[in-house]
């Protein structure tokens, strides 16, 4: 049975495609939303919660996927695009599948000084009024930054170390040989969020094609060569598992 919740987030998701004269993807529907004042996101992953209200109007046959995260109603979709070949559709909604192993969740350069290391808590947010993430326990892929270089590579796995972002971050800050010489991070996360703030399990199912193109993706995201300004087959993918921004609400929480 559908919730007033969940009917609410389809109606403003069918305002959004209504108007629209081309297919949009997920996110750019989350966006509009947002921007037009349909509904306030202050869930903690707003376009995960669009991409499941698509999903059930996707079943009702109210909207049709147009491509890979793209969305239309039926007649848009007809006039804009040949229809999509069964096997490639399946194959499309295998790899967005939520079980996919890709970064599900990220952030670039956040401030080490802004972080209260007698908390435990690492915050940030995908959106000005979302609801703030706690990622001390993220798995994934680190780097240390002092100005514009990158100092230093790590790892977190917390099934096999105990040890999430924070605490291998918190290393580092009281690290002699490191304290001195970084000033900003950046993570790449492998655990999705789920629109209650919280952190789920790492999804155990991916292939060599996706590892590689998240490896690709992040290279470039932490590097950026000049010769890459088009990305790779994995930097859309990394984007729309979410950008999140630091949050200061753990220096509010400390004082």
């Amino acid at each position: 049975m559908t919730t007033q919740r969940e009917a609410g987030w389809q109606e403003v998701t069918m305002t959004v495609l209504e108007s629209a004269d081309e297919p949009l993807h997920y996110t750019e529907i989350t966006r509009l939303i947002g921007e037009r004042g349909l509904r306030a996101l202050t869930g903690a992953n707003p376009a995960y919660t669009v991409r499941s209200a698509l999903s059930a109007l996707e079943n009702d046959q109210r909207v049709v996927r147009a491509g890979r995260g793209l969305f239309a109603l039926p007649t848009v979709a007809q006039s804009v695009q040949q229809e999509v070949d069964a096997a490639e559709a399946d194959a499309e909604a295998a790899a967005e599948s939520p079980d996919r192993l890709t970064v599900k969740a990220y952030g670039l350069y956040w401030d080490r000084r802004l972080v209260d290391w007698s908390q435990s808590q690492l915050w940030g947010q995908q959106t000005a009024d979302s609801k703030p993430v706690n990622f001390a326990d993220q798995d994934g892929i680190y780097t240390l930054h002092k100005g514009s270089e990158i100092v230093y590579v790590g790892q977190t796995l917390t099934h096999r170390t105990k040890s999430g972002l924070y605490h291998r971050l918190n290393y580092h800050h009281k690290e002699a040989r490191k304290a001195d010489r970084w000033d900003a991070f950046s993570w790449y996360g492998f655990k999705p969020v789920d629109d209650n703030g919280d952190l789920l399990p790492v999804p155990m199912q991916g292939s060599v094609n996706d590892v590689i193109n998240t490896i690709e993706a992040m290279f470039i995201e932490a590097l950026m060569p000049r010769l890459n300004m088009q990305g790779g087959p994995g930097s859309r993918e990394l984007r729309e598992g979410g950008l999140y921004t630091q949050s200061v609400i753990q220096n509010r929480w400390s004082r």
